[in-house]
């Protein structure tokens, strides 16, 4: 049986001993034996009683941003010890295969202040995943018996969450934050410049820290930053910028046009938001905070309510109704077939000579750049006859890439189960925490160098 963690026992204590919060893990409880164990149970209580995840939300971001726990964190890296670089979706999965499998639990690092990935970008739910919300295992497109939003290893699933069709970012975050709780050692506000040999084991840089030391590195950076940044607060801003935005209160005040610029998942979750359709916020009113137009360029979506329903996937069909004239005559959302730049003048900015009180940008990201880690230097890592890739290894160092990170092409059998035929497939959670898991429970131990 899965014991908790130190953390999560912390978690569990506080919330039994907090009558405001305790009330969904008692509820959970009472159906003990549906459960994969008495662990998932009560996790499952906390995440569906709001006062239990609040509680235990801080309770996780408080440990993680503890300087002194930090500092003894890092000074604990050995040469034989593994550190993931990343806090997301396949640095947990990493984590718990890998001490589920029997191997001490693993340093994770993550740069930003909040650990968990792209999901938790925001506190509060802000946008809708794409894979519908099911129980089940692992499984690819096409499987009806299983979960596409499934962590291998995980204490608890995201199936276990939410009734929903669709479940939030935030549901899957909590997932994630909750086994890097149980399966790994997190240190938040740690920037990796660089990584390279260093006799025994391998040495990661640090920014403003003392190095520390790895017998091998997990590469698992997610999908990078916005091609393009811009000053916070501005008219002009990024996906995760606006989601920020979107998670604070009266997210829409005093915006009455606004431009979606790209036509991938990102932007169609933006026009989500801007239409009122996306998780709602914190505080908005139809009578204070909708937007009377949206403009939207991008140049492979179709423009007219029929041809979207024809063309996209049942995910975004809601986008569709506002794309031909309400009741009333008037139509909130219009396709532009083309790219566009986005100018800032002071408060306002302008595409294409027109004038919007927010631009969106979703046009793409890159990965940010850590020395000794480039794509170049990594190789497919294929474990086993049928010659798919399960991650990339470096040429020299023993380091991985894994998840998104990896730019795994798509295998043959991948494109018979159809996933090419939608193209964020490639970057999927169901398409790549498997193979995240099968490298976890496949590779030895660090050697000695």
């Amino acid at each position: 049986m899965l014991e908790p963690s130190a953390q999560i026992e912390s978690i569990l204590t506080a919330v039994t001993t907090q009558p405001g919060a305790v009330a969904g893990m008692q509820a959970a409880l009472q159906r003990v034996s549906e459960f994969p164990s008495p662990l998932a149970a009560m996790l499952t209580g906390i995440a569906l009683d709001p006062a239990g995840r609040d509680l235990a939300e801080q309770l996780l971001d408080a440990a993680w941003a503890d300087e002194t726990r930090r500092q003894v964190t890092l000074s604990a890296s050995n040469a034989q010890r593994e550190v993931i670089i990343g806090s997301g979706c396949h640095a947990a999965v990493y984590a718990a295969v890998r001490v589920l499998s029997g191997y001490p639990k693993p340093l994770v690092l993550e740069r930003g202040a909040r650990a968990g990935g792209t999901f938790a970008m925001t506190t509060r739910p802000t946008f809708y995943l794409n894979s519908r919300n099911q129980a089940g295992g692992a499984g690819l497109a096409g499987d009806l018996g299983a979960s596409l939003n499934y962590l291998p290893g995980a204490p608890l699933q995201p199936g276990h969450l939410s009734m929903a069709e669709y479940q939030t970012n935030a549901d899957l975050a909590f997932v994630i934050r909750l086994t890097l709780a149980q399966f790994a050692d997190v240190v938040t506000d740690t920037n990796v410049i660089a990584v390279g040999d260093d006799g025994p084991g391998v040495e990661i840089a640090i920014r403003d820290r003392e190095p520390v030391f790895a017998g091998r590195v997990i590469d698992a950076r997610g999908v990078g930053d916005p091609v393009v940044q811009y000053p916070a607060g501005g008219s002009i801003v990024t996906f995760p910028q606006f989601m920020q935005r979107m998670a604070g209160p009266w997210p829409l005040r005093g915006v009455r046009r606004a431009a979606v610029i790209g036509d991938g998942d990102s932007a169609k979750c933006a026009v989500e938001a801007l239409l009122g359709i996306a998780p709602p916020p914190q505080l908005a009113a139809a009578a204070l905070d909708q937007l009377e137009r949206i403009d939207w360029y991008a140049e492979d979506l179709p423009a007219t309510c029929d041809g979207w329903r024809a063309a996209i996937r049942g995910r975004y069909q809601a986008i569709g109704r506002y794309l031909r004239p309400d009741r009333f005559g008037v139509q909130r959302l219009t396709i532009t077939g083309r790219r566009a730049a986005a100018v800032a003048l002071p408060g306002t900015a302008l595409v294409d000579g027109r004038a919007y009180d927010l631009v969106v940008s979703c046009t793409g990201n890159r990965e940010s750049s850590i020395g000794g880690l480039f794509l170049g230097s990594f190789g497919d890592y294929v474990l086993d006859e049928d010659g798919d890739a399960l991650a990339r290894e470096h040429d020299s160092l023993p380091a991985f890439r894994v998840g998104p990170h990896a730019r795994l092409p798509l295998t043959p059998r991948e494109r018979i189960d159809g996933l090419a035929a939608i193209g964020e497939n490639a970057v999927s959670i169901f398409r790549l925490a498997t193979k995240t898991a099968r490298l976890a429970a496949t590779l030895d131990a660090p050697a000695e160098r």
